[in-house]
């Protein structure tokens, strides 16, 4: 299957996929195959590994994991075993508001004798 994902990466590449997001996949992919073997794996393997990944990792590692494992196995015609999973980024919720402001840390840090505890205040 090694063969299989070099195949994948390559038509990543050509489709214009960035390096980094192609390293990753890379490893994404070649770390999985070590487990077993793609050319082996069917659906129960896949629930098995997000359920895993559930387990171990943020909900957006997860997310992320989905969306490469959907994509691949779906370039490689296996499209049957991912297609139950639902992948929906989390929403960021952090806005412009939320970070303090220069000044608001230098207002805690004069109030605060540590820098630590100012955060932690906020």
């Amino acid at each position: 299957m090694a063969n299989i994902i070099d195949k994948f990466l390559q038509e990543l590449k050509v489709n214009g996929t960035a390096e980094k997001t192609l390293t990753d996949y890379s490893k994404f992919l070649k770390n999985i195959n070590k487990v077993k073997s793609l050319e082996k794996w069917d659906k129960t393997d896949v629930n098995k590994y997000i359920m895993e990944k559930h387990s171990e990792c943020l909900i957006g590692t997860v997310e992320i994991s989905k969306v490469k494992l959907k994509q691949f196995f779906t370039w490689a015609g296996k499209s049957e075993i991912v297609s139950h999973l639902n992948t929906k980024m989390p929403a960021d919720d952090l806005c412009r508001l939320d970070i303090p402001a220069v000044e608001d840390v230098n207002l805690l840090n004069h109030i605060t004798p540590s820098i630590h505890k100012a955060l932690i205040s906020l």
